[in-house]
């Protein structure tokens, strides 16, 4: 139960009882300075000032839960462990600890040093059924630690997506409409159609649609085209249309199609259908009114939301799906689509370019929008608030989905805020 992680942590924070701390020879030990928590290859800390037996030393510090561990890992085999001055181990070894140069290095044994009461909120929270480790801890952290918790995870969130953003940067020359294009075709497919709609906006270029942008049949023949959805012979002259277009313009700009099979219906409302959506997308492209330059003259949601208003072709307005006529369509984007478009889409998208450019007002921007989005409804959200933690707003609730899959999920509870809160008490 009880990781080297744990035992980072205590070292850090000096969570052991200092007094009477010696090594397993009987040199007495002082902690000056535990030193710096070095994440990369090598030592554990760095910089660490250690009296022993009234020496001071200053160099490296390794942790272990185990001393033999330092034979397990090759450390008395590799030069680079040449300048540790300190093994720090939970429990005490067959073997005495050599360094790759010959010499021996002082081991301090911490397993009656450890508050057993740290060990006991520690263990309660990795053997934690429940999806929130902290479920039955969590009244001990103060409303302050909470928020700041979740701010940290909101710019966690949004960094992990700027990565992802910067690897289509790479990959599509810096095109930042493509990158926009490719956000918001994504998020328009929801949780279902989410991928295909991305592979989709992945195949085809906004620059080949834009030189059709005069015509809505043409970019919506290339999108239902390479989206595969064009095969079947349909009875619709509308649809026929299409596939001769299609036809035309996959020989012109070399498209690629999807096979078509990716694109589910089953359990969707009618107004989530995938070929609805490609509708709407291609309506936003179409019109331009939804181009990069333009959000980011956006400074409000309810900015972005007026340019979230696709006005799709006749024939989509009376259908859901080729061939089969609807008397009521709901052809508008609702405002719980607008939303999931502006936090999912539009936020990552405008954060990355203000790092990008080194430009703050664009990531404040970003923020901002959060501030101003409602919250989320969604299941993972229900059990935060039945723990007691409110939400008015999508910064609130991004940040909470952060903890929830990147920390709750994985039980790194050492690297949450509430976690540290809860076991230094």
């Amino acid at each position: 139960m009880l990781t080297e992680e744990l035992l980072h942590f205590v070292w850090k924070f000096r969570l052991y009882r200092s007094t009477g701390l010696a090594t397993t020879t009987g040199e007495s030990i002082e902690v000056i300075n535990p030193g710096t928590h070095n994440t990369h290859a090598g030592a554990d800390f760095t910089d660490a000032k250690i009296k022993i037996g009234g020496t001071l030393w200053v160099g490296n510090i390794e942790i272990h839960p185990a001393a033999d561990d330092w034979f397990a890992h090759g450390h008395h085999t590799d030069a680079g462990y040449n300048n540790t001055i300190l093994h720090v181990v939970y429990s005490p070894g067959k073997k005495t600890a050599q360094k790759q140069n010959g010499t021996t290095l002082p081991v301090l044994v911490l397993n009656n040093a450890i508050p057993q009461e740290l060990l006991s909120r520690y263990a309660q929270l990795l053997l934690q059924k429940k999806s929130v480790p902290c479920s039955a801890l969590i009244s001990q952290a103060d409303k302050f630690t909470i928020q700041q918790t979740i701010e940290r995870a909101v710019i966690e969130r949004l960094q992990q997506k700027v990565q992802q953003i910067e690897t289509r940067l790479q990959r599509y020359n810096n095109d930042w409409e493509q990158i926009l294009f490719i956000q918001l075709a994504r998020y328009l497919g929801a949780s279902v159609n989410k991928d295909p709609m991305q592979w989709l906006a992945e195949k085809i270029l906004v620059k080949t649609m834009a030189k059709h942008a005069g015509s809505l049949l043409q970019i919506e023949a290339m999108l239902f085209g390479t989206a595969g959805l064009l095969h079947p012979p349909y009875d619709d002259e509308y649809a026929r249309t299409l596939q001769k277009e299609f036809m035309y313009l996959k020989r012109l700009h070399r498209l690629d199609a999807l096979q078509g099979t990716e694109w589910k219906y089953l359990r969707l409302r009618p107004a989530n259908f995938p070929t609805l959506r490609i509708a709407q997308l291609a309506a936003l492209l179409q019109t331009q009114n939804f181009s990069f330059s333009k959000i980011l003259d956006c400074t409000s949601v309810a900015e972005i939301e007026n340019r979230l208003q696709p006005q799709v072709s006749e024939y989509w307005k009376t259908h859901y799906q080729f061939d089969k006529p609807s008397k009521q369509v709901r052809s508008s984007l609702g405002e719980s689509m607008k939303q999931v478009i502006i936090i999912n889409a539009i936020v990552p998208v405008l954060f990355a370019y203000g790092k990008y450019k080194q430009n703050d007002t664009y990531c404040d921007r970003a923020l901002q929008l959060l501030e101003d989005c409602t919250p989320e409804g969604n299941s993972i959200i229900k059990q935060w608030n039945a723990l007691g933690i409110s939400t008015t707003n999508s910064y609130q609730t991004q940040g909470l989905l952060q903890l929830k899959n990147e920390h709750c999920d994985k039980f790194r509870c050492l690297q949450c805020g509430i976690g540290l809160k809860i076991l230094k008490q």
